[in-house]
């Protein structure tokens, strides 16, 4: 795997998981915690979770 790709994949991984966190976090505890908590943490966990789960992926495509 090309070092340009694997940085792009990585930066894009993140950045997906962090959007997609605080859009689902926004979703769920919108409207218990209000809007912007709920947005922060669905971020904080979105890219907790989802930086193992790209880092886990791209070390599996450099293997294989």
């Amino acid at each position: 795997m090309e070092p340009l790709l694997f940085v792009l994949a990585l930066v894009l991984g993140l950045a997906a998981s962090l959007g997609a966190g605080a859009l689902s976090g926004l979703r769920i505890g919108g409207e218990a915690l209000g809007a912007e908590l709920a947005a922060y943490m669905g971020g904080f966990y979105g890219l907790l979770s989802g930086s193992v789960a790209v880092v886990i992926g791209l070390v599996v495509l450099a293997v294989i």
